[in-house]
């Protein structure tokens, strides 16, 4: 990308993460924990130099894009989930993707310095997004307790993850790390707060497998079919 200077602002890393398509990915990072990803530097970028004194830091910005989003539309306002998709507000009074510049910040936490690598928790990013920059968080001044968010203030509903439904059968083909991954991920209400189809089967792919579920009778996640991609 290059601004209106002629500065071009290029990656410095490519974050690898289990989901590969949008629809399944958290909505913001931290919801799941178990979404765990890994921050590539390129080249140029690798050398041990780059990451000294990171492992001072629990936790860390990514600056990223939205590189999987049609172009802009050029709307300046948008309907966050967060509101039922039905209100709308400014794009910058939301963290929608549809924006100008198509710019992510994810807040991550930093598992391990790995060679030319980050390995991170808690990711919301497609696999292959690119990374822009990495800076350490500072909760001292990053976290002020006297914030306020008013619709946004507290996390978005979520299911217990016991109340996800996968059965015994399924559960062993996945594995036990990959299960409690899409258990986490099922647990976040994922369907548009303007479906309202109870009988309509929802699917993504996460950590290489196609899931597909449908509500349950109780109105949580109920898994129907697993198969390797």
């Amino acid at each position: 990308m290059t601004d209106s200077s002629g500065h071009t602002i290029r990656p410095v890393a490519v974050l690898r993460t289990p989901f590969a398509e949008k629809f399944g990915v958290p909505r913001q990072s931290g919801l799941v924990p178990e979404a765990e990803g890994r921050v590539e530097f390129l080249p140029e970028f690798a050398a041990p130099e780059f990451t000294r004194g990171l492992e001072a830091f629990s936790h860390v910005w990514l600056l990223t894009r939205f590189h999987d989003n049609p172009p802009w539309s050029g709307s300046a306002v948008v309907r966050p989930p967060r509101l039922g998709g039905n209100e709308r507000v400014g794009v910058f009074a939301s963290r929608s993707p549809n924006r100008p510049n198509a710019l992510g910040l994810s807040l991550v936490r930093l598992l391990a310095i790995e060679p030319g690598a980050l390995r991170v928790g808690g990711v919301d990013a497609v696999d292959g997004t690119p990374v822009y920059d990495v800076k350490p968080y500072l909760p001292w001044c990053e976290a002020p307790p006297q914030a306020t968010a008013d619709w946004a203030q507290a996390a978005p509903f979520a299911h217990p993850a016991e109340a996800v439904v996968i059965p015994p059968e399924m559960a062993e083909k996945l594995g036990a790390a990959t299960t409690l991954l899409v258990r986490q991920v099922l647990r976040l209400d994922l369907p548009p707060a303007y479906q309202a189809d109870p009988a309509r089967t929802y699917g993504m792919t996460i950590a290489g497998w196609n899931i597909r579920w449908c509500k349950g009778a109780s109105g949580a996640p109920e898994v129907c079919e697993v198969a390797r991609v």
